[in-house]
């Protein structure tokens, strides 16, 4: 193996620990893990409501979200990298027992798909653009389709 590949190799698995580090901020409620997976300044695109870019506000949406969805676990499906970039495919599972995006909590199940890719500075990831699928989340807990005013049943 010459030292090209040997160094590409190094690189993709330090950026491979570093999205293990930040799925498992999700999973476990440890944002402490965002200190080795994010740069300081990370950004993302699109940003949550009222948050503001770098590696603190999101472990404070970390802790949010761990609230809302306490037993929340993200599993890491594929990897596939290109440059200084790689695109995730991910799965996030866990029980509405709470109230979240303004739903009563219902106790139902859900497994959503994540799609997103992120870019790296050596090997912190630096810029994240995501798309999670949250009318599958509505729809499986029973919140979508919504009923049209006036057509309760």
């Amino acid at each position: 193996m010459d030292a090209i590949t040997t160094t590409k190799g190094a690189v993709q698995d330090a950026c491979l620990e570093a999205l293990r580090r930040f799925y498992a901020a999700f999973s476990t409620g440890d944002a402490a893990e965002l200190d080795h997976a994010l740069t300081a300044d990370w950004d993302e695109e699109p940003r949550n409501q009222g948050q503001e870019p770098g590696r603190e506000p999101m472990k404070q949406f970390i802790n949010g979200v761990r609230q809302a969805l306490p037993d929340l676990t993200i599993e890491i499906k594929e990897v596939v990298f290109g440059g200084e970039k790689a695109a995730v495919r991910a799965e996030m599972r866990g029980t509405h027992s709470k109230d979240f995006f303004g739903v009563a909590a219902t106790g139902k199940p859900y497994a959503i798909r994540l799609h997103e890719f992120h870019a790296f500075e050596g090997s912190q990831i630096a810029y994240t653009w995501h798309m999670e699928d949250w009318f599958g989340f509505l729809n499986q807990i029973g919140a979508w389709p919504v009923a049209p005013e006036g057509d309760e049943k």
